[in-house]
């Protein structure tokens, strides 16, 4: 029903979106969750991720076992005023994402934010080295 629908009405959603849109809950908990880019850069993967209105602070990103993960929280503050909205959709919220992302340099990774977008650069290991085995005795 989204697509028949010209704008989302007068404040964002219209009044007829939730009668009509029967998406299991688990998709449309995925909807609300930041998009993300994963590029092969040849030497590196470059991971894109939109984060308006998150602060750096706000913003986890570890990379461990080959799992990059992004989380993020904010929290709206309540100022003790009474307000008298007429809509109110901006509220605490948190989100946690991971991706599998094999044979990373972890200690040259950098991540920047700029503009609400978060750019992740993952250097791969110079995979053309060598391997250096280690041989094991059997006693």
């Amino acid at each position: 029903m989204r697509g028949l629908i010209p704008f989302d009405g007068l404040f964002g959603d219209t009044v007829l979106d939730d009668f009509f849109d029967n998406t299991p809950v688990s998709y449309a908990e995925y909807k609300s969750l930041p998009k993300v880019d994963i590029e092969d850069c040849k030497d590196h993967y470059e991971v894109t991720c939109d984060m308006p209105g998150f602060a750096k602070d706000e913003i986890h990103v570890t990379y461990e076992n080959g799992v990059l993960s992004i989380a993020a929280k904010k929290e709206t503050s309540e100022d003790g005023k009474e307000h008298n909205y007429i809509r109110k959709e901006r509220t605490s919220t948190t989100f946690q994402r991971q991706f599998a992302v094999k044979d990373i340099e972890e200690s040259k990774i950098s991540a920047s934010l700029n503009d609400g977008v978060l750019k992740i650069e993952l250097p791969k290991k110079d995979m053309s080295l060598p391997k250096s085995g280690h041989r094991i005795e059997i006693g």
